[in-house]
């Protein structure tokens, strides 16, 4: 399951709670977090290297996410667009997996909080 989101730097001051995003020198990191009356707060981290206008992802042990994209030049200055896929643990057991599936929704409700389009998918 992955998603695409295009965020521009005018835009990394105004994201919702549930998004973080800085720099660090060359590596992009970030965030979603989304809380869950069960199991609290859920934080899938991210992090991306830039290699010229390029963002490669790097690796981060599971719940995480993949991001990787590119940055573009627009009119309000340079955009990062970003593919974010959810990285989980191999599910074992029943209960590894019905995790998994908590996770995979979590993940699919902060993006449609995150979408500009109503009833957009994010796949």
């Amino acid at each position: 399951m992955r998603a695409r989101l295009v965020l521009n730097p005018t835009a990394l001051e105004g994201l919702p709670p549930f998004l973080e995003v800085q720099w660090e020198g060359n590596i992009l990191k970030g965030a979603l977090r989304q809380e869950n009356p069960v199991l609290g707060e859920v934080v899938l981290p991210f992090a991306c290297r830039m290699e010229g206008q390029r963002l490669t992802a790097l690796p981060l042990p599971p719940p995480s996410l993949r991001a990787e994209g590119w940055i573009r030049p627009s009119p309000q200055g340079p955009a990062l667009e970003l593919w974010v896929e959810l990285v989980l643990p191999e599910g074992r057991s029943w209960g590894e997996r019905a995790f998994a599936r908590i996770l995979e929704a979590l993940f699919l409700r902060a993006l449609g909080q995150m979408l500009p389009v109503p009833g957009e998918t994010p796949v």
